[in-house]
């Protein structure tokens, strides 16, 4: 698939659309799992997941900086069951992904929380804010849609200059497609839970006390 095909999808929804799309939202939050958490330079995972209001997502365009991030096509696509059309691409320093509906039988309620998609992601309760973030709150319920590493030194970052953002369309009741709609994102760390942090301080506590015992 080239751009031009990527493009033309969305602006095909945007033709066929029966309801405006000033109401309608998604939201996609980046979930980084730092190999160690308490070091923001040591790499790790990353998993974007996304929320959805009307009947769920149509199609999604998620636009990432190229060179935070590590995505293999064979193994980072987490498309939802019903979405025929996966595509990535690089631009410069812009990594393209789509995942979308081919509309011939259209998959109602994806990122739908409470919705009829059978979605089984559930937030991770130590998940926090990284940076100065906003707070799109729980994604429980919502849809993963892909995942891939990130090197040591780097940390994932959603592009966005201004004309190239992360935006889809949705279904309304009728399974119509509004859109497109412009996407608000965030991301979200994964910290050490309470009891982890416990045990840390206490690994360090008794191996300073051994060491002064020598």
């Amino acid at each position: 698939m080239t751009r031009f095909t990527s493009v033309a999808y969305f602006l095909l929804c945007s033709l066929v659309l029966s309801t405006t799309a000033s109401a309608a939202e998604i939201s996609l939050s980046m979930n980084l799992d730092f190999n160690d958490p308490s070091d923001f330079n040591s790499g790790g995972d990353w998993t974007i997941v996304a929320k959805a209001d009307e009947r769920g997502i149509a199609g999604i365009v998620l636009e990432l900086e190229d060179p935070t991030l590590n995505f293999d096509p064979g193994t980072g696509f987490l498309t939802p069951v019903g979405f025929e059309v996966e595509f990535s691409a690089v631009f410069g320093l812009r990594l393209e992904i789509l995942q979308a509906d081919n509309l011939s039988n259209p998959t109602l309620d994806v990122g739908v929380i409470g919705g009829t998609y059978p979605s089984t992601y559930v937030d991770d309760p130590n998940l926090a804010l990284y940076g100065t973030n906003p707070d799109l709150g729980s994604f429980s319920g919502g849809v993963e849609l892909a995942t891939g590493t990130f090197d040591p030194g780097d940390v994932p970052t959603w592009f966005d200059n201004g004309s190239d953002f992360s935006q889809g369309n949705l279904f309304d009741n009728g399974a119509a497609i509004i859109g497109s709609v412009v996407a608000d994102t965030t991301v979200r760390y994964l910290v050490p839970e309470p009891s982890s942090v416990a045990l840390l301080g206490l690994g360090i506590v008794v191996f300073a006390g051994g060491r002064r015992r020598r």
